[in-house]
């Protein structure tokens, strides 16, 4: 009876994920063993844009999509870090791309250079100018699919 051949290939990481479908992923413990993300609390902190580009909405609305960091040295003396060892990224996306024939538009966009330190004495929008910028973000929470998170209720300039 013939043998059958054998693989002599070592299993390796390398090859182990080459062998896994597209998009999974093998975690090194099993996720009933890691602890839950608690939001940080609600309060004031200290932002910086992360990125910044302009979006279209299901509904054709064009606005700013940003994600705003809070660094973790400004987390709460009390709050996990492991929660967010890189920072915690926040969304906002609630700066509709202006209009100059609606004060409103213009107006909200004035304001937002303002809040950024930014001249208004240009006529050129550029979201690319923003990142980096440093802010004060005010959080609280809200749900979203059941979910409690954390959310920037308002943007101000950072004392």
């Amino acid at each position: 009876m013939a043998k059958k051949p054998t693989n002599d290939v070592k299993p390796t990481k390398e090859n182990k994920m080459a062998e896994q479908s597209e998009g999974m992923l093998e975690l090194d413990m099993n996720l009933a063993d890691f602890e839950d993300f608690e939001n940080l609390p609600k309060g004031e902190y200290p932002a910086f844009i992360k990125s910044a580009e302009l979006r279209v909405s299901d509904k054709g609305s064009e606005y700013y999509y940003q994600v705003l960091t809070i660094d973790p040295k400004d987390f709460p003396v009390d709050y996990d870090v492991a929660n967010a060892p890189e920072g915690l990224n926040l969304i906002y996306g609630r700066l509709f791309k202006p209009d100059p024939k609606n004060r409103r538009s213009m107006t909200a966009m004035k304001k937002w250079y303002k809040t950024l330190g930014l001249t208004l004495d240009t006529p050129i929008v550029d979201p690319a100018q923003w990142v980096d910028k440093r802010v004060k973000v005010v959080i609280g929470t809200g749900s979203w699919q059941g979910e409690e998170r954390n959310e920037i209720k308002s943007i101000e300039a950072l004392d």
